[in-house]
């Protein structure tokens, strides 16, 4: 079938293993979606099936260190990922690819572009994660505070999310009622939809099936300098922001996009932090169109 579905995981050098959810045409552009904070999607529905299929591109959601079946690496650093993001391109016999990231995911997806460049034919980033993200305005006192205790108090804070997560697992629809609140209208609106909330609560709890200390390594990871100059990238970056998002407010967004040398900033006034997935198709498109023109601008061997 033209959408081929697999799960797996890549071997990396030090013994990990990092986990993957592949769909769409194997010989397809390799697009390699980098998640959240809460975890990568553990499903492929009818429309994201649909565009890959429609766009010929081969969609790989890669679990960070941590997250479901990847192995934790306490202490890494964004560029660190990019070593790992290169090990399972090789895996997957694919030697260019392109990268979107979303919210915490966008530090990454600039960190490989930052790292491999020679490799990576195009970058998106939606809802990206400020550098200080965490001191942002746009997060309420109290979000402030339970993120300073997280850096402050991290394994502290491991063992009583470690003890939440019971709780959550048997009321998974406390999450999604946990997620709602607070939330832009855009954003309450899609998550009412078609149970998404449910959907990105069982996401989260599959994401933190071996526990909470992934998500705190991956919020300390974000929360310190990303370790390299956004100047120093030298390819286009698709930069995708709603300007009702609550917890990266668009500010952010333009910030990012001023500091990059090739930066494509796409606002849109009514979307708030969740709102990758009913764009998808114009994201991955505009995204694969990229990834073709940079090809083409590679000067031959």
């Amino acid at each position: 079938m033209d959408d081929q579905l697999s799960a797996g995981s890549a071997p990396l050098r030090d013994g990990r293993r990092l986990g993957y959810l592949a769909v769409g045409p194997r010989e397809g552009l390799l697009v390699l979606y980098l998640h959240g904070a809460i975890g990568s999607p553990q499903e492929a529905g009818a429309e994201l099936r649909a565009v890959t299929r429609d766009l010929g591109i081969r969609y790989v959601m890669v679990s960070r260190p941590g997250f479901g079946d990847s192995g934790r690496v306490p202490g890494r650093t964004l560029l660190d990922f990019a070593t790992d993001v290169a090990a399972l391109a090789d895996g997957l016999g694919h030697e260019r690819f392109a990268v979107v990231g979303v919210s915490a995911g966008g530090p990454y997806a600039l960190a490989c572009a930052h790292e491999l460049p020679a490799r990576v034919a195009a970058t998106a980033v939606v809802s990206c994660m400020a550098q200080g993200a965490c001191r942002s305005a746009g997060l309420t006192p109290l979000g402030r505070a339970a993120l300073r205790i997280v850096r402050q108090r991290p394994q502290a804070c491991e063992r009583a999310g470690d003890a939440v997560l019971g709780v959550a697992r048997r009321r998974p629809r406390l999450v999604a009622r946990v997620m709602r609140s607070g939330a832009a209208p855009a954003d309450r609106r899609l998550l009412a939809e078609c149970d998404a909330g449910e959907r990105a609560a069982a996401r989260f709890l599959a994401a933190a099936g071996g526990g909470i200390g992934g998500m705190i390594d991956d919020h300390l990871v974000c929360a310190r300098p990303w370790g390299f100059d956004p100047q120093a990238l030298h390819g286009l970056v698709h930069v995708w922001h709603g300007l009702q998002d609550r917890l990266v407010p668009a500010d952010a967004a333009v910030l990012l996009a001023a500091a990059l040398p090739h930066a494509r900033l796409a606002l849109d006034p009514d979307e708030g932090h969740f709102f990758y997935r009913r764009r998808l198709r114009e994201i991955l498109g505009d995204l694969t169109v990229a990834a073709a023109s940079s090809a083409r601008a590679r000067p031959r061997a």
